[in-house]
C-alpha cells in the first residue's frame, strides 16, 4: 500500500513539476515556427503589432505548430510585409457620414522550410459597419485575426508539400 501511495505521489510531483516549469512535450508531427515581426509599409500605425500578436495566438490555439522565440530553433520561418491598408467608404448616410467602409489589406508573406521559401500575397477586403463608438484597436484586432487565419492556412499548405 505504501509503495502505491509513494509511486502515485512521485508521478504527480513529476507531472506538476514539469507543467509548472513551462516544459511541454512536443508531438513528433508538430513543427516549430519562428515569426519575425512584420514590417509595416502603410500609414496605419501598430497594425504590424496586432498582426504579430494574433498570428502567435492563432498558432498557439491550433494543433500542429508551436512558436519559438529563436530562429535557429525553428523548423519553419515566417516573415512578411504589410504593404497596403486602405479604407473606402461604402455607404454614406444622408448627413454625409460614412456608415460602412471597406478595408483593403495586402500582406506579403514568406514561409521558409527546409531551405525553400514560398512567397504568398494575401489580399483581403473586409467590410465593417462604422459607428461613433468604433475604436481603432478593435478594428485592427478584428482585421489582423482574419489575416492570421489566412497565414495559418498557408502554413498548413506549405507543411503538406
Amino acid at each position: 500500500m505504501q509503495k502505491n501511495v509513494l509511486l502515485i505521489t512521485t508521478n504527480l510531483f513529476t507531472i506538476f513539476f514539469i507543467a509548472g516549469c513551462g516544459y511541454h512535450m512536443i508531438k513528433p508531427d508538430e513543427k516549430t515556427v519562428y515569426i519575425e515581426p512584420f514590417s509595416n509599409h502603410t500609414l496605419q500605425p501598430e497594425i504590424d503589432l496586432y498582426l504579430l500578436k494574433n498570428l502567435k495566438k492563432t498558432l498557439a490555439q491550433s494543433p500542429g505548430f508551436i512558436t519559438v522565440s529563436r530562429r535557429n530553433e525553428a523548423d519553419i520561418f515566417v516573415r512578411g510585409k504589410i504593404q497596403e491598408f486602405t479604407r473606402n467608404p461604402e455607404f454614406i448616410s444622408e448627413s454625409d457620414s460614412i456608415v460602412m467602409a471597406s478595408y483593403k489589406v495586402k500582406v506579403s508573406v514568406e514561409i521558409t522550410k527546409n531551405g525553400t521559401t514560398q512567397k504568398k500575397d494575401i489580399v483581403q477586403v473586409y467590410f465593417m459597419e462604422l459607428s461613433e463608438k468604433l475604436k481603432t484597436d478593435l478594428l485592427l484586432d478584428d482585421i489582423t485575426k482574419k489575416i492570421s487565419q489566412d497565414i495559418f492556412f498557408h502554413l498548413i499548405n506549405s507543411d503538406e508539400k
